[in-house]
């Protein structure tokens, strides 16, 4: 009598997920800063920093639930840390994006 393993076939259930969770990072890599930039008040610095305020909105047709949503991108990205080309600073509400190329040779 043949044993239930006999016939074993590849495991693409934990490839597939592999794949999925993958392209799950990808896309939210990619939007979460500019969920940031789409729902928050740009301020614009005197040296031309352009900074958010993740808690006033961007213009009057933001509702509360974008808002919610660029927070949640603040906290993702907090998360994602260096796995990002740009790091997020931040101080309090405020928060603005430093390319990592540019923040290593300001640094060097």
């Amino acid at each position: 009598m043949p044993h239930r393993f006999d016939e074993t076939k590849p495991d693409t259930e934990i490839g597939d997920f592999m794949a999925l969770h993958s392209l799950a990072l990808a896309i939210a890599d990619h939007s979460a800063r500019s969920e940031i930039e789409l729902y928050s008040m740009q301020i614009l610095e005197a040296d031309g920093r352009r900074v958010f305020d993740t808690q006033q909105p961007r213009e009057e047709s933001v509702d509360q639930e974008s808002l919610s949503i660029a927070a949640k991108a603040v906290r993702y990205i907090e998360h994602r840390g260096n796995a990002l080309p740009y790091r997020l600073r931040r101080s309090g509400s405020l928060v603005w994006f430093e390319d990592r190329d540019r923040a290593a040779s300001l640094a060097g």
